[in-house]
């Protein structure tokens, strides 16, 4: 009887430890995003009709791979909101350790910090834990043309003094970054110095069986220009009522991007992420490279 005590005890304190991590992370993926770039220019002049354009020609691309849905509705203006990532110029420690960080002013108005990584487990063991108001944390999917990464994220309400200025402020703002202590003195600036506008178009949608996917056309202006320098494309699939993705809307899933990721006319290639562009993107106040240490 002592050992049988003993054994339920273990099995009871392993278990309840089991529950404390796993009250730290989503349980499974709630959501899939799948996107691809565009090219900007097509969408310069008119970017309402360039939408409408795009619409039609994903029709008849998906037409001819034989897709058994329609996607119904058209693009409408929506959110417009002020973008910036933030990091540390030279070292980078904050893509470099896998996360990201993000505000936004405008239509929305939140800060966000993000885990990206190509193992599910790892992102979802992986803290993001917020300290301010309106929190919410999710585990998503997101998926490219070449690319596929679990991103586990936490957005809040932004600061009062505002967007985080060294590593040792965010981790003020999400314990979460406690992981990157030993870089608390770092000071945080915008990536490559960039303010973006972001202009947001929705309305369409899918119906995918048990979920439908939501469309939304995002727009980039950097520098004030009235031309868009990036253009994405993308759709949410949510999980169904029982936090399942049925084989039905995985397979049309995977139709819808290859009709995004190979339209004629339209494609950015290579088709990368914004948050690759934003890194990527050659500054005058950076023109080595945000990164770079040099």
């Amino acid at each position: 009887m002592k050992k049988s005590f003993v054994s339920t005890f273990v099995v009871a304190a392993v278990l309840g430890t089991a529950c404390a991590h796993a009250a730290n992370a989503p349980a499974a993926v709630d959501s899939k995003e799948y996107k691809v770039l565009l090219d900007p220019s097509r969408f310069a002049s008119n970017p309402s009709s360039a939408a409408s354009s795009l619409l039609g020609d994903l029709s008849v691309r998906l037409s001819q791979l034989a897709f058994d849905k329609t996607v119904s509705g058209g693009f409408s203006v929506d959110k417009r909101d002020n973008v910036a990532y933030y990091d540390t110029a030279g070292t980078c420690v904050v893509r470099g350790n896998n996360y990201a960080v993000r505000t936004r002013s405008g239509g929305d108005s939140d800060i966000q910090f993000k885990f990206s990584h190509p193992d599910e487990e790892l992102s979802a063991a992986t803290l993001v834990t917020g300290t301010g108001k309106n929190k919410s944390t999710k585990l998503e999917t997101d998926v490219g043309p070449a690319s596929l990464v679990y991103s586990h994220s936490t957005k809040q309400d932004p600061a009062t003094t505002g967007a985080p200025t060294t590593v040792a402020d965010l981790i003020t703002q999400f314990s979460g970054a406690s992981t990157l202590s030993s870089y608390k003195t770092q000071a945080l600036v915008p990536v490559n110095g960039l303010d973006i506008v972001q202009q947001e178009y929705t309305g369409p949608v899918s119906d995918l069986g048990q979920s439908d996917a939501e469309f939304t056309l995002t727009l980039w202006y950097v520098g004030g220009s009235s031309a868009p320098a990036l253009a994405e494309l993308s759709y949410k699939v949510k999980a169904d009522s029982s936090a399942y993705f049925t084989t039905p809307v995985l397979t049309r899933s995977q139709t819808l991007l290859k009709a995004m990721s190979t339209l004629d006319g339209w494609m950015l290639s290579p088709s990368t992420t914004k948050t690759a562009w934003v890194y990527n993107y050659r500054s005058a106040a950076y023109p080595n490279g945000f990164c770079s240490g040099t």
